[in-house]
């Protein structure tokens, strides 16, 4: 088993010998840390202000910069413009994220052309994790738009030497298996949904390898693309926040090897924003390191993973991100339970047939319901049936259903969804402003 490409990656962009060990990696990012916060304070008013008086030469260890304010997600959309550290002239690209359901402002992420190249690099050293330079690879990304991340990963997977062509969006599963075959492709990166449906018109072997990418990917959904099509599934972790690019597994499948050259990570307490001892699971915190033009100082992304700072099977010494939930946007429902897509996750894809769905949540004569919409592979016939079973097996909405508060609506089979890369998986709420 070969050591995560990631680990070589690392060393270098650090300044380190490969192979490198924790206590120069961590000693090596404490200092790209401090060169990043000193670059926060010079150049944005906003940091500025809230590291008023701090001496970046005095973060030393995690418990010093532990004591650093966290930026929320509210912080970022209010204040973008003033955590900007370069002038508009400088940005290659800014990308626009409006919360699902929000009102509020958007968040605007900007990147410079040096920060757009860290993660070319990045995803050019990450694919090596499970591909070779003698593998063909399909995106199914958005990549016609210029450092849109299908772009992205095209060219940087043409520096490696490795031909990489894009689709978007796919719609045709059937048309495009026949042209995996017909082009030889080896390996396959997606949303796992995406991957999911494709892996059943897919000749089993045909393709090596599967990146899934974007959002919550259970177990039970890559463990029905293996055997549906024989691919090896690999996870990719990373949002816009972390320039898209964040972690990807190795051949070990023992979590994602993180990008520390350019991400600090941090596992808090969802509640208290304390510290949490290694491997419990928590909120996952990023402080981006070396980003020119918007750097983020301990952002509470809102995921949920373990960090493990163990040596890998694999031999690679890079901190690892473990059992990743995503972004846990929870709805409350009756009797002061609360469900989030990723327990639906769980359940509905492990359902034999399911290839999608989408959840929500509606009020009528003062009890709440959820219904679902759903894709199916023909032939599976009782979905609905399986449906109802399954959400009864999630122990809150099981719980909520024995208040009579609390209904299972309908499960109804769709043609199609919208093709969505950008939103992450979430439960629609229309209950208007019942919480």
């Amino acid at each position: 088993m070969k050591p995560s490409s990631v680990d070589a990656l690392s060393a270098r962009r650090l300044g380190l010998a490969c192979p490198s060990d924790r206590e120069r990696i961590e000693s090596a990012r404490m200092e790209a840390l401090r060169n990043t916060v000193a670059h926060a304070r010079q150049k944005s008013p906003w940091y500025r202000e809230r590291l008023a008086g701090l001496d970046p030469d005095c973060l030393r260890t995690s418990a010093d910069f532990a004591r650093l304010p966290f930026l929320s997600g509210a912080d970022l959309a209010a204040h973008g413009r003033e955590l900007l550290c370069v002038s508009q002239s400088e940005v290659a690209r800014i990308i626009t994220l409006q919360t699902s359901g929000s009102t509020g402002p958007p968040k605007r992420l900007h990147f410079t052309r040096e920060d757009l190249d860290s993660t070319v690099d990045f995803f050019q050293h990450g694919m090596f994790s499970l591909i070779s330079s003698q593998d063909k690879v399909l995106a199914l990304l958005p990549f016609s738009l210029p450092d849109s991340t299908g772009d992205l990963l095209i060219r940087a997977l043409a520096k490696g030497g490795v031909h990489c062509e894009g689709v978007w969006p796919p719609t045709d599963w059937r048309a495009l298996a026949l042209r995996i075959r017909d082009e030889n492709f080896t390996s396959i990166v997606g949303l796992p949904q995406h991957l999911l449906a494709l892996s059943y018109e897919l000749p089993h072997g045909l393709v090596r390898t599967m990146l899934l990418c974007s959002d919550y990917a259970p177990q039970s959904l890559r463990t029905r693309i293996e055997e549906a099509c024989g691919s090896e599934t690999f996870l990719h972790y990373g949002t816009t926040e972390t320039g898209l690019g964040g972690g990807v597994e190795c051949q070990a499948h023992g979590g994602c090897h993180m990008r520390e050259a350019d991400l600090l990570i941090e596992i808090v307490d969802l509640r208290t924003g304390d510290p949490v001892p290694e491997g419990v699971v928590g909120e996952v915190v990023v402080t981006t390191l070396n980003r020119q033009a918007m750097p983020l100082l301990r952002y509470r992304t809102g995921d949920l993973a373990r960090l493990d700072t163990s040596s890998c099977l694999c031999g690679g010494v890079t901190a690892r991100l473990c059992d990743i939930r995503g972004r846990r946007k929870a709805c409350s429902i009756a009797e002061g339970y609360s469900v989030a897509s990723q327990d639906l996750d769980d359940v509905l894809f492990a359902l034999d047939g399911l290839l999608d769905y989408r959840a929500s949540l509606t009020r009528s004569a003062g009890r709440d319901a959820i219904s679902v919409e759903f894709l199916a592979r023909p032939g599976h016939e009782r979905l609905e049936r399986e449906i109802h079973q399954a959400l009864k097996s999630v122990p809150a909405l099981n719980m909520a259903m024995q208040s009579r508060t609390f209904v299972a609506g309908p499960a109804l089979r769709v043609e199609s969804f919208s093709p969505s890369h950008t939103l992450k998986r979430t439960i629609l709420d229309n209950r208007g402003s019942y919480s």
